[in-house]
């Protein structure tokens, strides 16, 4: 029997400094040499430590994230990689990493384009105004510069993140951003609606009742015009905030919204692998620690029922447009989706909120604006 194939994710916890709508786990530092080589002693030892768990998968996308990744040297990612390649049946065909705008060099650049063919910029916006509202260190300018170079480096296949319903933002502004982004043309594109999470500056603000953010049916329009915009410029609105240009899909990310197995490596990160789900610590100091005295780094863990696993990829699955193939689910999970859910099921559908569709359920245009409505009737 040949192996399963697996994506592995490794979290950076470092960033310059956070910025005051993320609830990621960081630390607003740029790491010496000494934490970065115990920070890739404790990475190797946590792989060597789960080894056993992980012989049956191959491992064939690779998603570094954060934090800011962009932050570490290259001599830290050709180690790591190359002990990936070493250790693991670790042979991604998708490779990507994260990275914030601001000091990308050419030459940094072109060493990632050796060990990576995925770029996933954090610009956020394309105004100085969004930028300044989301506490960005980076301004429009250092975003293109970064796009150029990139491009100049070798990358051809180049994702920029953005964040919209950002406190003083308009349908103008969304309209002027979206056509400054047609023009960089990059191959896919991520557009998240501003959440505002318990903890964080934000959060804090907006409890004050001092963050002007739009009304929501302004944000609802926003969400509209993104969709059309994105589609008529060629992009496959392929899941509720990600758009790719054919052939062009983060084949890392479709491991989560299609419930399959994936490692996650470094504080805060998760795993789901046998049906099992872990997350370690957000806490780089006891991940450290551990790892240096032999053990695993402490850690949720979660053995999921059959029926568990089942309603949590009905949930994920729905996050993609194509939605979820009734057939095949009940083959892989035994459930039957539409004799689960039931009178939810028909409620979801009367709203025009979910379609069945060539036996395929899927969101619809107005289920996609609603769709944290779907999820908690499903949970």
């Amino acid at each position: 029997m040949g192996l399963e194939e697996a994506a592995l994710y490794l979290h950076v916890p470092f960033c310059r400094s956070k910025c005051p709508y993320c609830d990621f786990y960081s630390l607003p530092l740029v790491p010496e040499r000494d934490l970065l080589e115990s920070f890739l002693k404790a990475l190797k030892k946590e792989v060597l430590l789960r080894r056993e768990e992980l012989k049956g998968f191959r491992f064939v996308t690779f998603y570094v994230g954060g934090g800011t990744p962009s932050l570490l040297p290259l001599w830290f990612y050709r180690d790591f990689f190359g002990f990936l390649r070493e250790t693991l049946a670790f042979s991604p065909e998708e490779a990507t990493l994260e990275a914030n705008p601001e000091g990308l060099t050419l030459e940094y650049l072109a060493g990632l384009r050796e060990i990576f063919n995925r770029l996933s910029l954090g610009s956020q916006s394309l105004l100085n105004q969004g930028l300044r509202a989301l506490g960005r260190r980076h301004r429009v300018r250092e975003v293109k510069e970064a796009f150029r170079a990139a491009r100049e480096a070798g990358f051809r296949n180049i994702s920029l993140d953005f964040i919209f319903g950002w406190p003083g933002q308009s349908l103008p502004l969304l309209t002027r951003e979206l056509e400054e982004l047609r023009l960089l043309g990059p191959e896919h594109v991520s557009y998240y609606e501003l959440t505002i999470e318990e903890g964080t500056p934000f959060h804090r603000v907006f409890e004050r009742g001092e963050l002007s953010l739009p009304p929501e049916e302004e944000v609802v329009r926003m969400h509209e015009m993104i969709d059309s915009f994105l589609e008529e410029a060629g992009y496959e609105h392929y899941e509720i905030s990600n758009f790719a240009r054919p052939g062009f899909r983060c084949r890392h990310n479709l491991f989560y919204w299609e419930a399959r197995p994936y490692l996650g490596l470094g504080p805060g990160a998760a795993s789901y692998l046998h049906g099992r789900r872990s997350k370690n610590a957000e806490d780089l100091r006891a991940y450290l620690q551990s790892l240096e005295a032999g053990r695993l780094p402490p850690r949720e863990e979660e053995k999921l029922s059959p029926e568990k696993r089942f309603r949590e990829a009905v949930i994920l699955g729905l996050r993609l447009l194509e939605g979820i193939d009734l057939a095949a689910f009940k083959s892989r999970f035994g459930y039957e989706v539409r004799e689960y859910y039931g009178p939810r099921l028909e409620k979801l559908r009367d709203l025009g909120l979910l379609e069945l569709v060539g036996g395929r359920l899927r969101l619809t245009r107005k289920g996609r604006l609603l769709a944290n409505v779907v999820f908690r009737e499903l949970v």
